[in-house]
């Protein structure tokens, strides 16, 4: 067991250390080629190294202060970037989930627990407090344990919870952390009693269905708009003069940030929009969006009034609708425990508007943050109000389409299917011998069998 343990705290150590030089390479080996290629004598290799920090610890939500200076030839205030890169930050958490899987199969988690932290925690520190300049500078205490904090919960849960990573090992020991957890768990959830046994599954299921409907329309429309605005895209690139490796770095970028612009598009859809800026509201009713950095991917929002808007609203509906009807295989247990049909719609279709409503408000949290100066200092959705107004739209609806899905059986139901299994099971025992077959004998006097009464 001490070998055990040595060798996944080892192991875990190597694949941590690895992660952090493939999250941090993807940032400065791409600056590295910028400043070998287009250097001058005045910046030194350090630039880009601090660039490639800056941006790997705000994927890891560390905000970055840019003090009082002149950018692009314009005079800045003081500002802070805090923003998550949901693009960057998907690989980063990507590597911690690949390493709990693989920490899964092990038979002590702990020893790999406590080996991320060590490693993730060693790195952070370094980086938080070698990248500081006069143009930024990382809150260097949030810089060393935020990092480390966000990487090693996702490698406990994943190690926790997720289907251990095939290793080519047959019958693999069970960690006990993974029993320990996993029945406490289910006593907590036996103790939440039958409501929420009953309730919650479905309404999960269904709320979660309704939130990727929202994200995958998002998605849509932003590829469309891209597709029909390229003159504006294209115009974009131009006007800001870049070189090939400068536009294809700025490109890598605004990549990064897309997964926030697909939640924006989901807030835009519930009709509660999103804004790129103090003062400024993106929405079906209209965009009003004032003075806006030249980067092409805002080529992709919505300007002026639009006549159609309030269309957009029906996809929250649709999609309210699609996914309450499709649970009903999953509310079997459902309409066996309510007798009334009212309470029934109502128990399934409030909690399926509060479980998309949590969920997007939990998405607009993490994408919602300050890009710039001033009024840059507010970008994205309003979580409360994006929340509700989804919570309104889909409460209702869900509790209208649960009439169908979450209608209780009649009472005998479960009775009747019962009686015909037993007399099936009735017939095929008492089923006459074949011609030619031997009839049964009786009992012997005597022999202390008696025929049943």
């Amino acid at each position: 067991m001490v070998f055990s343990r040595r060798t996944t705290f080892i192991t875990v150590a190597l694949e941590t250390a690895l992660a952090v030089a493939v999250g941090l390479g993807i940032l400065l080996v791409p600056l590295t080629l910028l400043w070998v290629l287009e250097n001058n004598s005045t910046v030194d290799w350090m630039a880009a190294y601090r660039t490639a920090a800056d941006f790997w610890l705000g994927a890891h939500g560390v905000p970055v202060s840019v003090p009082a200076q002149t950018i692009a030839g314009v005079a800045a205030p003081a500002f802070v970037i805090a923003i998550l890169p949901l693009g960057l930050t998907a690989l980063v958490l990507g590597s911690a989930y690949r390493i709990g899987q693989r920490l899964a199969t092990s038979e002590a988690l702990w020893p790999g627990w406590v080996s991320v932290a060590a490693v993730y925690g060693a790195f952070s520190l370094l980086i938080a407090n070698t990248t500081k300049s006069p143009i930024a500078a990382p809150d260097s205490v949030v810089g060393t344990f935020l990092p480390p904090a966000l990487f090693l919960a996702v490698v406990i849960l994943s190690s926790l919870f997720a289907k251990p990573a095939s290793l080519g090992v047959a019958n693999a020991p069970v960690a006990r952390e993974r029993q320990q957890v996993r029945a406490w768990l289910a006593g907590r959830w036996e103790a939440l009693g039958w409501w929420a046994n009953v309730v919650l599954p479905p309404a999960l299921r269904a709320g979660t269905a309704i939130v990727v409907i929202l994200l995958g329309f998002s998605a849509l429309a932003i590829a469309l708009q891209l597709a029909f605005g390229w003159i504006e895209v294209i115009r974009l690139y131009e006007s800001m003069q870049l070189t090939l490796l400068g536009g294809i770095l700025l490109t890598a970028g605004q990549i990064a940030l897309l997964p926030n612009l697909v939640v924006y598009g989901a807030d835009w859809f519930t009709g509660a929009g999103f804004s790129i800026g103090t003062g400024s509201l993106v929405s079906p009713l209209g965009s009003q969006l004032g003075p806006l950095p030249a980067l092409p991917v805002f080529a992709a929002l919505p300007s002026g009034q639009l006549s159609f808007g309030m269309i957009a609203v029906a996809i929250p509906v649709i999609a309210a609708i699609f996914a309450t009807l499709r649970i009903r295989a999953h509310a079997e247990e459902m309409r066996f425990e309510f007798a009334s049909p009212f309470t029934a719609a109502l128990s399934l279709g409030l909690p399926v508007g509060l479980v998309a409503a949590i969920e997007l408000l939990l998405l607009n949290l993490l994408t919602r943050g300050a890009i710039g100066p001033g009024r840059f200092a507010e970008v994205g959705g309003n979580p409360l109000t994006t929340a509700a107004a989804l919570f309104a739209e889909v409460a209702l609806v869900s509790t209208i389409a649960a009439f169908y899905t979450a209608n209780p059986d009649t009472p005998d139901a479960h009775l009747v299917e019962r009686a015909k299994a037993s007399v099936a099971r009735f017939a095929r025992v008492s089923e006459k011998p074949e011609v030619g077959a031997p009839a049964p004998t009786a009992p012997a006097a005597g022999s202390g069998f008696e025929p049943e009464r």
